[in-house]
């Protein structure tokens, strides 16, 4: 991979961030966005910025010839157990976690050397392996999708 590959995926995290970020500025951030599980939009962003954390230990590992993925590779009661952790942080936490999560992931990215790619990365989820940059755009879109649901109910006026 190619340092021009490498400013496009942190560019690309850049920019899902920053849409983000504008798009609950100014939102109550305990604004609940699932009613069925009662997730609100600080618990999508600490959802993400877990995500983003996570992801960043898989490339570490990589990068160190080891791999790296959550315990038992069981998203949903990995997603359960962190939101009880956040639950005991304030808002500015969360909201602050999920900025430096953020800039941790592209730092990560950044420091991967280019003889490293593309690759074969065990994703942290465990059950998925592929290329760092097939990696980083899942994470793109990931943001993309949860913030598409916080517009969505943002506009709706739940």
């Amino acid at each position: 991979m190619s340092l021009e590959e490498s400013r496009r995926l942190v560019e690309l995290l850049t920019k899902t961030h920053s849409t983000t970020s504008a798009a609950v500025d100014g939102i109550d951030l305990e604004m609940q966005i699932y009613p069925d599980s009662g997730w609100r939009i600080r618990d999508i962003l600490g959802h993400v910025a877990t995500w983003d954390r996570q992801v960043a230990r898989s490339l570490l590992a990589f990068r160190n010839g080891e791999e790296y993925s959550i315990p038992d590779h069981s998203e949903n009661a990995f997603n359960e157990q962190d939101i009880l952790r956040q639950q005991a942080m304030t808002t500015q936490e969360v909201y602050s976690e999920w900025e430096r999560s953020r800039d941790e992931f592209k730092e990560t990215v950044e420091k991967i050397p280019p003889e490293l790619y593309p690759g074969d990365v065990l994703y942290p989820w465990g059950d998925e392996r592929g290329t760092i940059a097939h990696l980083v755009e899942t994470m793109a879109e990931h943001d993309v999708e949860h913030r598409d649901e916080i517009v969505k109910a943002i506009q709706s006026g739940k």
